[in-house]
């Protein structure tokens, strides 16, 4: 699934429990991007916040691990804080990125059971959104 809203567009995987993207993890990556928002003025452009949370609002109270930067924010559900990022990154690398290369889901030690993104949206495309809206 993908959408927008005013900062970012969001691309994010059908749970692999819900058979859907999950409302909990959909609120917490819109949350994390507000915050991105609030901050950029305030912080550096290698500004990075890390962490992981439960899901509470998921059927399953999904652990899950985030990372936030000016760039990109990924949620990654399902998946402890043990669980490497190195590998986390590179499968949704695979799955979501256009320049992303074959990675076996098997060489995870943790896979996830859905992964969400969020990138910024440019001044430019915020700028043509207002006109269109006009």
């Amino acid at each position: 699934m993908m959408w927008t809203d005013t900062t970012h567009f969001y691309a994010a995987t059908d749970c692999k429990y819900l058979g859907k993207p999950c409302p909990a993890a959909e609120r917490m990556i819109a949350k994390l991007a507000e915050a991105m928002t609030k901050a950029k003025p305030l912080t550096q452009e290698d500004f990075e916040i890390t962490g992981t949370t439960a899901l509470d609002g998921c059927p399953r109270n999904c652990p899950a691990q985030f990372v936030a930067s000016h760039d990109r924010i990924r949620l990654f559900c399902g998946v402890g804080e043990d669980a490497p990022r190195e590998g986390l990154d590179r499968f949704a690398d695979a799955i979501l990125s256009r320049d992303g290369t074959g990675f076996a889901a098997s060489r995870l030690d943790a896979r996830p059971c859905a992964l969400m993104e969020a990138l910024p949206k440019s001044a430019e495309a915020r700028q043509a959104e207002q006109m269109m809206a006009l």
